[in-house]
């Protein structure tokens, strides 16, 4: 349903010494429903996003990536954003991130309130990290509800 928001760019990547740190110190299996194969469809459907909603795409890749990576469990894990938003601070402190601040505020407040659906925004990156993410709530066979979707590109994509 969403294939047409997929977006393959080359010009924004993870480190491979930053995915290496991510992958290490996820505590699920890498094929879980929060695994690897959702980082990367909610990079590609951010990406297909950023195109129209003028969203950062470096902070999308990296929101991406680490979103769900300190998630301990499948199904019941309320505290797993703030602990993604954590570990980034690590990672700043091992210099693994090439961010600026605004870029890092954007990133953290993107993970922390990902799984909240009472959170607002008016800002386009953040907006569209978590419309990214809730977009590929189909691969669990759930349809997005409207009312928890940010940008109007998304919003359009879901009434196709």
């Amino acid at each position: 349903m969403y294939t047409q928001l997929l977006w393959f760019s080359k010009r924004v990547k993870l480190s491979n010494r930053l995915f290496r740190q991510i992958v290490a110190q996820f505590p699920l299996s890498i094929k879980s429903i929060h695994g690897i194969d959702h980082w990367k469809r909610v990079e590609s459907i951010g990406l297909g996003l950023s195109k129209m909603t003028g969203a950062d795409p470096k902070v999308i890749v990296h929101f991406a990536y680490l979103h769900d990576s300190r998630r301990f469990d499948e199904y019941d894990d309320p505290l797993h954003g703030q602990r993604a938003s954590q570990f980034i601070d690590k990672l700043l402190k091992t210099k693994s991130l090439d961010l600026s601040p605004t870029q890092i505020k954007q990133l953290q407040t993107a993970c922390r309130s990902h799984s909240d659906h009472r959170f607002t925004t008016n800002d386009i990156t953040i907006a569209t990290c978590l419309d990214a993410d809730r977009l590929d709530l189909v691969r669990l066979g759930i349809q997005p509800k409207a009312d928890f979707i940010h940008t109007n590109p998304a919003k359009s994509y879901m009434k196709n």
